[in-house]
């Protein structure tokens, strides 16, 4: 293995904050401490390999710099790729390639992440998080935000057997995704969880998710999905309920503009449920989107309105 390089430091006005200069052989969990917070960390082409979490401070950029347009490649063999703490927020991680992380159940759901910890208003760009054992990314605080991003082969079986979190992009806190790729993932796409408040899908391709496209559950939102595709999600015969869209014990959604098909066994574009947990599924409209012969189930229930899809 190459030894570690310390990664070169260039100093700029205060305003601006530290920039770092890093190349393959650095070692990135380790240059992570030796910087403050609001540091820009310009990581350079090439593979690198983590043996422990980045730990990200306030607002940090972990920039991905490749002439080519190819991202730099993070891999780790810790639980983490990239952590974010609670006093953490603000941070951006953008314009690389991640993944690696793995999952056991002493510490799940907690593990398993591409990009995650409890850190406020994370911003994820041009990101490629995938073969994470749990999630591409995962555990956020409120305000996250991702865009022009690919969460892909995230999640496992063993992640779906205890605690189940096992998904491209999973939260319990606000969060919303632009133009992004979210497919084959072993368990859901992107997944809202336990009153998240705002959730937020908008103009990506949700595809061959296990369980589900979208999963919006326990929560009452807003929700807005709008302008995606939404297809051959819900193919695992371990979920009872599967498909493009679910929303369950849920309210205030949104559904329109959105293109779905072949949508699990039962073709399903939107599953809406109510079970035992609160609250009820109320304020849910589905309309004015492209079904391909896809279906919906829980039209019928009480405040909830599908109409003119086709």
């Amino acid at each position: 293995m190459a030894r570690e390089r310390v990664a070169t430091l260039r100093q700029v006005p205060p305003s601006e904050g530290n920039v770092v200069e890093v190349y393959p052989g650095d070692g990135l969990a380790a240059v992570a401490t030796r910087y403050g917070a609001g540091t820009t960390f310009n990581v350079h082409g090439g593979d690198y390999l983590v043996s422990a979490p980045i730990v990200v401070s306030r607002g940090d950029v972990w920039k991905g710099i490749d002439p080519d347009g190819t991202r730099p490649c993070v891999r780790t063999t810790a639980k983490y790729v990239f952590f974010v703490p609670a006093e953490a927020d603000y941070a951006t991680v953008r314009g690389l390639d991640v993944s690696g992380a793995v999952h056991d159940d002493r510490c799940e759901p907690d593990c398993g992440r591409g990009i995650g910890g409890p850190g406020s208003n994370l911003l994820v760009a041009n990101v490629r998080s995938h073969h994470n054992e749990n999630q591409g990314v995962g555990g956020t605080g409120p305000g996250l935000v991702i865009r022009n991003s690919e969460l892909d082969h995230n999640g496992s079986y063993d992640a779906t057997t205890g605690k189940v979190s096992a998904a491209g992009v999973k939260a319990v806190n606000s969060y919303s995704v632009f133009n992004s790729y979210i497919h084959n993932n072993y368990w859901d796409g992107a997944w809202c969880d336990i009153e998240c408040e705002r959730f937020e899908v908008h103009d990506s391709h949700v595809e061959y998710n296990g369980k589900a496209g979208i999963h919006y559950e326990i929560s009452t939102g807003p929700a807005v999905f709008e302008g995606n595709t939404i297809t051959g999600n819900g193919y695992i015969i371990r979920s009872t309920r599967r498909g493009g869209i679910l929303i369950v014990d849920s309210s205030n959604a949104r559904v329109y503009a959105n293109t779905f098909g072949n949508n699990g066994f039962y073709q399903r574009a939107v599953e809406i449920a109510n079970t035992s947990r609160a609250p009820a599924v109320s304020w849910v409209f589905i309309r004015d989107n492209t079904l391909n012969y896809d279906e919906h189930m829980g039209c019928n229930l009480p405040n909830v309105s599908c109409s003119h899809n086709r």
